[in-house]
Formats: structure tokens, sequence, C-alpha cells
């Protein structure tokens, strides 16, 4: 995730990451853990937003609020897209 990262803000025009991940075999808490420790190590500071759904949303979710990060949580995808541009015109 860390490494996905570092590419997306490779680009300079890049100004808000949008995550839409169903978590079908992987359980949401494990992609939640991942985006939180790719956060952690690559500092990010632009705004992100992640969708998740499947296995253990829940818990996936509170691990994201819980983080203490900069982190926005969508429940749709419509939810998502809206939350992104809003956080990209408002930096």
């Amino acid at each position: 995730m860390a490494c996905a990262f570092r590419l997306i803000l490779a680009d300079p025009k890049v100004k808000g990451i949008l995550i839409n991940i169903f978590g079908g075999i992987l359980r949401c808490t494990t992609l939640a853990d991942g985006i939180v420790a790719a956060v952690r190590e690559t500092g990010l500071s632009i705004p992100l937003v992640v969708r998740l759904e499947g296995t253990e949303v829940e818990q996936g979710r509170q691990i994201l609020k819980d983080s203490g990060l900069p982190i926005t949580t969508a429940s749709t995808m419509s939810d998502a897209a809206e939350k992104i541009v809003k956080a990209i015109k408002a930096v």
C-alpha cells in the first residue's frame, strides 16, 4: 500500500486519493491496517477518502477512524466521490 501511495504522490498534479475496496477474501480489517500503515509511512498530506465494503467492514472502518489520521470514510461509491471532490476543493 505504501508503495502505491508513493507512486501516486510522485505526480504533483494529484490532489487527493480515493480508495474503493471490496474485501471479500481479504478482510477489511487487514486492508484498513495496511492503509493506516501506509499513511503513517508516507506522511500523506493530501485528502484521502476510503470506501470499504465486504468482510469485517464495520471493524475496518473503525480502525480507520481510530487511527487519528485524516482519513475520511465513505459508505457508497457516490458518497466517496462527493467527499473526495469536497475535500480537494477545501485544500
